[in-house]
């Protein structure tokens, strides 16, 4: 089965029942995690499955995990589904394995994510003609799709917004899906009981700081392997009061943006990269982009993004917030010692 755009949005929330694998791919990987998350939601809907998320290296090592996670039936009766998030082709041979299983034997669901698959991509292929599966290509926002994402986030979070202060968020917004749900989150928070609309001068309050530039820069220290200006960075950061889960997706966004670099290197495409990236690289920004390129390989950047998430997931969990600075100074320092030493 493939489905585009919409079309795959809609399948995302409201997915056939006889859909077993799911393939989401598409250019902005927050687009692609929201979809996921939502195909996941919408298979637990009772709150009761297991979902397990693996690393693409070891499912390539060990694929048996993989194959005994889709099989097993859980003594308890709830349902398993697994994630795995992945770049290219890498797992092609390995989910034709799994989309040739026999139904009978499939006790769990699977979402795999991937960025950019042009029409030739054996896995884009091998998911559209394969039963019980699904390949959803999703698309980047418009501007147009965008003004109504936050107009809808902040509807549902009860904040009145003007049409003039709309506008100015949505033109300040990076065009990249990650990050501008942690804005629209920034957003509601500050706009909670404030009693009436948010204007325009509210918006440039709240996004026109330096605090997101800072940050930016000791996320590329640590990856830099700078040390002791990244750890002065990052304190100085975090004790002017930015959240510690600004910083996480701040890493997030870099972390995603180098994997999209080395895959597009990978095919062939090495011409002009920095300019397809989102946001782009510039040309006086590439050579120092790269020297962080060759210290952070795909699958060393493949478990940072891994760690990340699952960084993200403990501080938004019950009792997670206290821990959150803690855990994040602790990889960013095993982060900034690793790409020191990185050749």
């Amino acid at each position: 089965m493939k489905l585009q755009g919409d079309r795959a949005e809609r399948f995302a929330k409201k997915p056939d029942p006889a859909c077993l694998f799911a393939l989401i791919f598409g250019d902005d990987e927050g687009v692609v995690a929201d979809a996921a998350n939502a195909l996941i939601k919408a298979w637990n809907k009772d709150d009761t499955a297991t979902v397990l998320t693996l690393d693409e290296d070891e499912v390539k090592r060990e694929p048996a995990r993989l194959f005994d996670a889709l099989e097993a039936v859980s003594l308890l009766g709830e349902d398993t589904i697994i994630r795995i998030r992945t770049k290219g082709e890498k797992l092609f041979s390995l989910m034709k394995e799994v989309l040739d299983l026999p139904q009978d034997r499939v006790a769990a669901k699977l979402v795999l994510q991937n960025g950019s698959l042009n029409t030739r991509s054996k896995l884009r292929t091998a998911f559209e003609a394969a039963p019980h599966a699904a390949a959803l290509h999703l698309f980047a926002d418009s501007d147009a799709d965008m003004s109504d994402l936050v107009a809808s986030y902040l509807k549902t979070h009860s904040v009145e917004i003007a049409p003039a202060a709309l506008s100015e968020f949505v033109g300040g917004l990076p065009g990249h899906r990650s990050l501008a749900n942690a804005e629209m989150e920034k957003l509601a928070i500050y706009a909670h009981e404030l009693g009436r609309a948010v204007s325009v001068a509210d918006v440039q309050a709240l996004c026109e700081t330096n605090a997101d530039e800072n940050a930016r820069r000791a996320v590329l220290l640590a990856l830099n392997g700078e040390p002791e200006a990244a750890q002065a960075e990052m304190d100085r950061v975090l004790d002017a009061g930015l959240s510690p889960i600004s910083l996480v997706r701040m890493f997030e966004m870099e972390a995603s943006r180098m994997l999209d670099a080395q895959a597009l290197q990978g095919e062939g495409g090495s011409a002009n990269v920095g300019m397809k990236l989102k946001p782009p690289v510039w040309k006086s920004d590439w050579p120092a982009f790269q020297a962080r390129l060759r210290k952070w390989p795909t699958p060393r950047l493949t478990r940072l993004i891994e760690r990340l998430h699952d960084l993200e997931l403990m501080a938004k969990s019950p009792g997670g917030a206290g821990l959150a600075e803690p855990a994040t100074r602790e990889l960013f320092i095993t982060l900034y010692q690793a790409a020191s030493k990185a050749a």
